[in-house]
């Protein structure tokens, strides 16, 4: 199944606030989610921590985790990228 991707403002730095259970912010616009996907050092620090602290993500992480059945510092599973 292909997806498209969402364009969030600021580049992911404003959040949806009013929508909490948005599984494409993590996905596409979360600035400490899609760096660490990436493997970029500091953000898997901080993504660390956060899973630590809140036992398993912010609300878009959670709601990632529901839709796509991968936690936040995980890649999609290949039968939602490929076409």
């Amino acid at each position: 199944m292909k997806r498209e991707a969402r364009v969030y403002a600021w580049g992911g730095w404003k959040m949806p606030v009013l929508h909490p259970s948005d599984p494409e912010f993590c996905e596409d616009g979360c600035p400490i989610c899609t760096r660490t996907r990436r493997n970029v050092g500091w953000a898997r620090v901080i993504q660390k921590g956060e899973l630590a602290i809140t036992f398993g993500g912010c609300w878009w992480g959670r709601a990632r985790q529901r839709k796509y059945g991968v936690t936040p510092d995980q890649p999609l599973p290949d039968t939602w990228t490929s076409s």
